[in-house]
């Protein structure tokens, strides 16, 4: 895909601009995000398998009749969050997400670029912490706790360790009072 001759630039126009300019970034920060914040992943890649499958009709298609069907499916999913933002339909926005709510008079009166940035406002996804060198070459995501061990409270190098130290010690046994090579004592 990245190639200029690639899979890609064989695939039909409009493919390819919706791609680069809505679906790489996306991947990108998903990727980026890691998977730590998606929970139930394989119950949601079950149930989009599914809704494609439906969409479908449980058949094989075509590559373009099945890029028209996914982008049925994903304009409806951004309709059914435009409904969310206004508190209408089967989606509701979290409660850490409502200050964004607006209502349909107030939707219905703005203009689609006022619609557009709403929206990019309310679904946006947070920013990835990174760390830059101190030549500024280069640039990675930070991870929180990089560095430390499972259960580790404190960084590696301030921590205490707690391992024994290895001494040589002689182990004392009491000797019994017993003569050798003598039944006296079974007496």
């Amino acid at each position: 895909m990245r190639e200029p001759g690639g899979l890609l630039s064989t695939g039909p126009v409009e493919f390819v601009q919706y791609f680069n300019c809505r679906l790489r970034q996306l991947m990108r920060d998903n990727c980026a995000a890691g998977r730590s914040r998606w929970t139930n992943n394989t119950g949601n890649c079950e149930s989009i398998n599914h809704v494609l499958k439906q969409a479908v009709q449980w058949r094989r298609n075509q590559l373009p009749e099945l890029i028209d069907k996914l982008r049925a499916l994903v304009d409806g999913q951004f309709a059914d969050a435009d409904r969310a933002l206004c508190g209408c339909g089967d989606y509701t926005l979290r409660p850490e997400w409502s200050k964004h709510r607006l209502t349909v008079d107030c939707w219905s009166s703005i203009t689609l670029m006022q619609r557009q940035k709403a929206v990019e406002v309310c679904f946006r996804l947070p920013g990835v912490p990174t760390s830059t060198s101190s030549d500024g070459t280069v640039t990675v995501p930070t991870t929180p706790g990089g560095g430390k061990k499972p259960h580790q409270k404190k960084r590696s190098r301030t921590e205490r360790t707690t391992s024994l130290k290895h001494r040589n010690r002689k182990l004392h046994f009491a000797q019994p009072d017993v003569e050798p090579d003598s039944d006296n004592d079974f007496q």
